[in-house]
């Protein structure tokens, strides 16, 4: 990520929003693993800036996709889910600015906290707003969730990983076998999850969550929002909040979470297990982005390789340690239903 921005860039940015002008040169935010984002400070006020990663600009109907998170966003918003929109220019979300896409969006004074220092009453506040989310009266055409990849595939990147000695290489080829498996369960289970769906935020982890005033809730970068699946959602965000990625899910934490959907009206959950393998599907869709990230440099660009090997470790690690824990989690959720039902 470059550290500073052509401040003659800036000053044509701030007169394209018309929020007056820069006060200082923009300083980077840390976090953003598809975009770079920067916070601008103007005689108007104070901004994130997103600029877009132009291989995710490229891709054929983008566009339409970014203006659907947006309507669900703004949907959240009336609603009363405290959803941060982007700003618009002729209302539009994204916007050229000498060649680059960019979104801005008010700066939320706050603090993003990690899974470690998550405590049950974030894990309440969370599981509520997600069935809230959940209950959106959208209206708008559902597609399906999955993208597959095939054998022939997977091997090829691996392939190619192995005859440019990437990082990762030789530990997916050893898990060759492994992926395969996940990559099977996760196309099983598309068929039952896609009977299911709703209109959703689809990337509700802690680092999209800025907090103000101890438990007040502001929820950034809406652009992955679309159709999910409710179960396989409230599972990704348990995991999430629950320190999924720190290598330990804190069994309180977690079992917060979905009581606390629940208790605000969610329904009983339904095909958990496959709703586990929908979340593998989704991360192997993480996996194969950063492989190929990792891989053409003629594409991504230098500066993206590393952080494309970084992500393709850290996912087959959190695969790995998924398919390990998925039995242990469903008998969590069976020891509750159990004692839901004794206490009836």
């Amino acid at each position: 990520m470059p550290q500073e921005i052509n401040m003659q860039w800036v000053t044509s940015l701030c007169i394209h929003y018309e929020i007056g002008e820069p006060l200082i040169q923009p300083s980077p935010v840390t976090g953003g693993l598809l975009h770079h984002m920067w916070k601008l400070s103007t005689t108007e006020g104070q901004f994130a800036l997103k600029i877009l990663n132009p291989e995710i600009m490229a891709r054929a109907g983008v566009l339409s996709n970014y203006l659907l998170s947006e309507r669900i966003a703004a949907a959240a918003a009336s609603s009363g889910i405290p959803a941060v929109l982007a700003k618009t220019v002729n209302n539009d979300i994204i916007t050229q600015v000498s060649g680059v896409d960019v979104m801005l969006f008010d700066w939320i004074d706050g603090a993003v906290i990690t899974p470690a220092d998550c405590r049950r009453e974030h894990a309440s506040v969370i599981g509520a707003l997600l069935h809230k989310i959940h209950s959106l009266n959208f209206e708008e055409q559902q597609s399906p969730l999955w993208t597959s990849f095939g054998q022939d595939y997977w091997r090829k990147l691996i392939d190619d990983g192995l005859r440019t000695a990437t990082p990762w290489a030789q530990q997916m080829d050893a898990g060759f076998n492994d992926l395969l498996e996940w990559n099977h369960q996760y196309q099983q289970a598309s068929q039952m999850l896609n009977n299911s769906q709703c209109f959703s935020h689809r990337d509700l982890n802690p680092k999209n969550v800025v907090w103000k005033d101890g438990l007040h809730p502001h929820i950034i970068d809406w652009e992955a929002a679309g159709s999910t699946n409710p179960t396989m959602e409230l599972l990704d965000a348990a995991l999430s909040w629950s320190g999924m990625d720190t290598g330990h899910v804190n069994k309180e934490t977690f079992m917060t979470m979905l009581g606390a959907y629940q208790k605000a009206g969610g329904t009983e959950l339904t095909h958990v297990k496959e709703a586990f393998y929908g979340r593998m599907g989704s991360m192997l869709e993480w996996l194969e982005y950063n492989m190929r990230r990792s891989l053409h440099t003629d594409i991504f660009g230098d500066s993206e390789q590393q952080l494309g090997n970084e992500q393709v470790l850290l996912t087959f690690s959190s695969l790995k340690e998924m398919s390990a824990n998925i039995d242990e989690w469903m008998e969590w959720i069976e020891e509750r239903d159990q004692n839901e039902t004794s206490n009836q």
